[in-house]
């Protein structure tokens, strides 16, 4: 347990401070320049996930249960992906840009926003392939400290060109938000060769096929997952413009706060539950899921409080007009926090096709729904199919989680006093 919350802390400023950042660059660039900025994270991290093949899920795998995997190896592993994923990126980038004239992921003419999503891709890819690194090494607290930090020092810069030159922040928003995402990343690459100085190792047939068996699954729940998550963004795009794409990203943004702690708690998952001095017990994690539930339905309440207070006094009035979803969302959002964590169970366990079939199910619904109701209700339409979606999965999962924890449904959500005792000082102490 000590292992699951040493990087929490960090991990949540970290994801805190992007929030903050987006939330700048909503109120300032408007709703319609949001919009493209959404679109370009949300096809940036659809071929991400396509060129990724699921490494990084295998990086973290592979690093914390394999004997055979050393640090070299799971490096050399880290740095070859990547390098193909951003060579594969890079040639159908600039293909695209040459022969039809606009960019890949904004579908932007202009040659500034061309350099911006490269170097907003590469930071994604670099940041993604290297946190699954540190964690595969039990380093989540390193890493995602060092994440804190340097965003911390990004974030105050931005304060001070908002407050000195705020024209910079509304003429160059994905720059901004581009150069959030590469500098951390940069800083956690080069940080973790300089302190561990790992060298290039071969790797064998055999691992390589361990590596891909593992990644294949991954890949394809990964993509079927976005799908189901970010095709209401396409989808509005089409039907409607970007300004409605920017009034529903920013009410998703909202209700996607009530996934920052089961997100980073599903990453940490895999080598708490893998590690032999102090593995995570079914126990404990039943415990961490009430807990974590419970806690989100008292946060759902402020953050609804939240959300009217920055609608009304801090961003642009275009972006109210999402506040309906926002409500309409935020039960789904809140069913689906039990998902996340055990989701991260399964697959630190190797029940892959649990997560696959969730993500089908997921997938299938949300995909009906939307294409039945965006059409006649905008971004409403795209609430409404969330909710029912998630709440659909979050039902399997949990069934499916009955039958491996052999517990009942209200075993499963009724608190308990000793749930506190994942809070126990010893614990506190290390995070």
């Amino acid at each position: 347990m000590q292992l699951l919350l040493r990087g929490f802390i960090f991990r949540l400023i970290f994801t805190g401070i992007g929030f903050l950042i987006s939330l700048l660059i909503a109120k300032l660039a408007g709703a319609s320049q949001f919009g493209t900025l959404s679109l370009i994270i949300v096809n940036a991290a659809f071929i991400h996930i396509i060129t990724g093949l699921g490494t990084d899920a295998a990086i973290v795998w592979h690093g914390v249960t394999g004997t055979n995997y050393d640090r070299n190896k799971i490096f050399s592993f880290t740095v070859i992906t990547a390098a193909i994923q951003l060579l594969f990126f890079y040639i159908i980038a600039i293909l695209g840009y040459l022969f039809l004239g606009h960019t890949l992921l904004g579908g932007s003419y202009e040659l500034r926003i061309f350099f911006a999503e490269t170097i907003y891709f590469t930071g994604l890819v670099i940041m993604d392939k290297f946190l699954s690194l540190y964690y595969s090494q039990h380093e989540a607290k390193l890493c995602n400290k060092i994440l804190s930090v340097i965003s911390g020092l990004l974030f105050f810069v931005v304060l001070i060109i908002w407050f000195i030159k705020p024209i910079l922040i509304i003429d160059f928003p994905i720059w901004i938000y581009s150069l959030f995402v590469f500098i951390p990343s940069f800083v956690l690459a080069f940080f973790f060769i300089i302190k561990f100085k790992p060298a290039f190792k071969n790797i064998s047939q055999e691992e390589m096929r361990s590596f891909s068996s593992f990644s294949f699954i991954v890949l394809i729940t990964n993509l079927i997952q976005f799908v189901a998550f970010r095709a209401d963004y396409w989808l509005i795009s089409i039907y409607y413009d970007h300004t409605s794409v920017g009034v529903y990203a920013q009410a998703s943004k909202f209700a996607q706060l009530l996934w920052i702690i089961p997100g980073v708690l599903a990453g940490l998952l895999v080598p708490a539950l893998k590690n032999k001095d102090e593995k995570l017990s079914d126990l404990k994690l039943i415990s961490l899921c009430r807990i974590s539930f419970y806690i989100h339905v008292a946060l759902s309440v402020l953050l609804i409080i939240a959300a009217v207070i920055i609608y009304k006094f801090f961003l642009p009035s275009i972006y109210f007009e999402g506040f309906l979803s926002l409500l309409i969302m935020v039960p789904g959002y809140l069913f689906y926090t039990i998902t996340v964590i055990l989701a991260g169970y399964f697959s630190a366990n190797r029940l892959l096709k649990v997560n696959l079939f969730g993500s089908i199910l997921c997938c299938g619904s949300i995909l009906l729904f939307d294409f039945l109701l965006i059409p006649f209700l905008s971004y409403n339409g795209a609430a409404i199919a969330n909710l029912i979606a998630y709440t659909i999965t979050t039902i399997y999962v949990i069934t499916r989680s009955k039958e491996k924890f052999r517990i009942s449904f209200k075993e499963l959500l009724n608190f308990k006093k000793s749930d506190f005792d994942i809070f126990s000082d010893q614990v506190i102490k290390n995070i």
